[in-house]
C-alpha cells in the first residue's frame, strides 16, 4: 500500500532506498515459532484508517500465530506526510512503551 501511495504524483511520499527488500509480512512468515515476548505497533498517516491501514493488528495476529506472547495491545502512531510523528504522538508512544515495559516485567523471572 505504501508503494502505491508513494507512486502518486502529488503524494509527497518517498520510498526508502531499501524498500524493495522483503516486507514485514515476509519477515514474520519466515521467523518460525518462538515462545518470547512481543509487542506490535505501526505508524500511519493521519487519514481514515480504511485508506491508510492499521498494520499493528495483522502484525499482532501473525506474532501470536508464531507463538509470541503479546504484552500489550497493538497500537498505531500518526505521522505526517514527511514521516515525523504528529504533535502529541511521541508522548503517546512513550506511555505505550512504558506499558509494554511494565507488562514485560511480569513475564521475567525474578533474580535470586
Amino acid at each position: 500500500m505504501a508503494v502505491e501511495a508513494a507512486a502518486k504524483d502529488d503524494s509527497g511520499l518517498q520510498m526508502a532506498a531499501d524498500a524493495d527488500r522483503p516486507g514485514m509480512r515476509d519477515w514474520l512468515r519466515d521467523l518460525g515459532h518462538r515462545d518470547v515476548l512481543a509487542a506490535a505497533f505501526d505508524t500511519r498517516l493521519n487519514r481514515v484508517p480504511a485508506f491508510t491501514g492499521r498494520a499493528s493488528r495483522p502484525i499482532a495476529r501473525l506474532l501470536k500465530r508464531h507463538g509470541y506472547r503479546l504484552v500489550a495491545s497493538p497500537e498505531g502512531f500518526l505521522v505526517c506526510s514527511h514521516g515525523t510523528l504528529l504533535d502529541g504522538e511521541a508522548s503517546w508512544a512513550r506511555r505505550w512503551g512504558m506499558t509494554v515495559a511494565a507488562a514485560s516485567k511480569t513475564y521475567l523471572p525474578a533474580h535470586a
